[in-house]
């Protein structure tokens, strides 16, 4: 039986906006951690006792997943995306808020999240409605993970921790957790 962790307290940081500029890191979970975004498939480099190189292959939802991603900086002009990896039950992203003066007020990112989620839900469930198949319930864990990112330090080791998550998955306490 699978173990679910859930949050019972707020993380977020008290009196912080969450709009101000800056790198903010998140993690946003499939609903019960199911792998449903995509597999983990093995990749040997090399002969022997190469190292193992994880890649991961998308499914459809991870495939909707990862467009309505890199479309986020198209609904948000001040947004822009950093590293980002989806997992078969997660996502890791780097956003930048670049907010300009005089412009207009950034959403937060709890704001942006929601609106990521919806709009990849949606347009999941229109492509299972076109294909008439069966599908029921939820795609997404309540809520998500975020952590500001203070320093140039802090954003190269998430972005290497980005990078080596496929290669990581065998260890990855969010597998572990569904399995």
């Amino acid at each position: 039986m699978a173990k679910i962790i859930t949050r019972k307290t707020n993380i977020r940081l008290k009196d912080y906006s969450y709009f101000e500029n800056g790198y903010y890191f998140v993690t946003i979970c499939s609903k019960n951690r199911e792998n449903i975004f995509g597999e983990i498939h093995k990749k040997f480099v090399g002969t022997g006792l190469a190292p193992v190189r994880n890649k991961i292959k998308l499914s459809k939802l991870g495939q909707i997943i990862n467009n309505q991603w890199n479309d986020i900086p198209n609904k948000y002009e001040d947004i822009e995306l950093d590293k980002y990896i989806i997992m078969p039950n997660h996502l890791h992203g780097i956003l930048i808020l670049n907010k300009r003066t005089g412009a207009s007020p950034v959403p937060t990112i709890s704001k942006i999240i929601g609106v990521f989620k919806s709009k990849a839900s949606l347009e999941y469930l229109r492509f299972i409605k076109n294909r008439n198949l069966n599908f029921s319930g939820k795609i997404w864990q309540r809520s998500f993970y975020d952590h500001i990112i203070r320093n140039e330090r802090s954003l190269d080791a998430l972005r290497e921790y980005i990078s080596n998550n496929p290669v990581n998955w065998e260890q990855d306490i969010e597998k572990l957790i569904s399995a």
